[in-house]
């Protein structure tokens, strides 16, 4: 413990200038001080010289917010996270792109029906008969939400959680995230009553789906249909996807040197498949760094670089194919994107 307490503390020790908590995170100096002075993103102390001094603390800090930021996420709304927050949402994202880049399971291994826990007091009987109508969902269970629901559920399993709660404090949101881990739902509709801009953002950067109530049954249905519907699209695509694609084959300047070699014919073909390329390439960036925040948004972007990744490497097979036989030489190999380096 005293070994801990000690770590903490020299974790917070001011010792890193501007130049070097820069470097370590990999962001420019003038980047550093715009987060600083507008978003006030960390609070470094200054040292008799004038100079500012960053602990190893804050530098962590920065580094899970420029992780954030180049997945899409807003400056503004990280700001106002703490640390830890900042450090879950990495943690899920890490997971999600991790059971995407697991290998396909069977096509017939996902459950019939999506898993629904419904949690709350305010979910009547009227309530409950609506939700159990929806074609294609399985109520799993109804749990209160006192200080032991954690607790109980953990023997449950679920794909959608659904949360009826009349103030919505940050505390109760970092419950609901927690509860929802335990269970292994992706999906999350919250019916809220009163709630503060900043609670309600740390719930929507985490795809969570938010309503004020009070809601009638039907629309309670009309909810969990629409996140039925979610579901089930990814759950069918995702498992007859093959393994991530491969890293960029070509750069912008082999594509233009290749194309310019090959001799023109009657028709642009090497041009029209450098074209498609470049435009895949550019959505299979898109949807990795997609700053939408709709239901699933994570597992639907990432099922989406998927996609374009394969398609672009396709399509570089293609004009290689074309280049061969045209008897044009292959570029090298372009250096892997930064983006497919870090999912292979």
């Amino acid at each position: 413990m005293n070994e801990d307490l000690h770590w903490q503390d020299d974790a917070a020790v001011p010792r890193y200038r501007s130049s070097a908590a820069a470097r370590m995170v990999n962001i420019p100096v003038a980047t550093l001080r715009v987060w600083e002075r507008r978003y006030r993103v960390v609070g470094p102390s200054q040292a008799p010289s004038g100079h500012r001094l960053y602990s190893s603390q804050d530098v962590r800090r920065l580094v899970l917010i420029k992780q954030l930021v180049d997945q899409g996420n807003g400056i503004g709304m990280l700001a106002r996270l703490d640390t830890a927050r900042l450090q879950a949402m990495v943690d899920e994202v890490a997971g999600v792109a991790a059971t995407l880049s697991a290998p396909p399971s069977a096509p017939d291994s996902r459950p019939d029906a999506m898993r629904v826990l419904l949690l709350g007091s305010g979910f009547t009987p009227r309530h409950v008969h609506a939700l159990q109508g929806v074609a294609g969902a399985h109520i799993v269970a109804h749990l209160g939400d006192g200080a032991d629901t954690e607790l109980t559920a953990r023997g449950v399993q679920a794909d959608a959680v659904l949360v009826e709660v009349g103030a919505l404090h940050m505390d109760t949101a970092q419950r609901l995230w927690r509860l929802a881990r335990v269970v292994g739902a992706r999906h999350q509709i919250v019916v809220y009553g009163f709630a503060s801009t900043q609670v309600l953002e740390s719930l929507r950067v985490r795809s969570a789906v938010l309503r004020r109530a009070p809601l009638t049954p039907d629309e309670w249905a009309s909810l969990l249909h629409d996140e039925l519907r979610s579901w089930q699209s990814l759950a069918d695509a995702t498992p007859t996807l093959a393994q991530l694609a491969p890293p960029p084959r070509f750069d912008a300047d082999a594509l233009y040197t290749l194309t310019q070699a090959m001799p023109r014919v009657a028709c642009e073909c090497p041009q029209h498949l450098a074209q498609l390329i470049t435009l895949l390439g550019q959505f299979e960036t898109y949807s990795a760094d997609c700053e939408s925040r709709q239901p699933a948004d994570v597992t639907l972007h990432a099922y989406l670089f998927r996609v374009a990744g394969q398609a672009r490497a396709l399509m570089e097979d293609a004009l290689a194919t074309v280049a061969r036989a045209e008897g044009v030489p292959l570029p090298a190999p372009a250096r892997a994107a930064a983006r497919g380096e870090a999912a292979s």
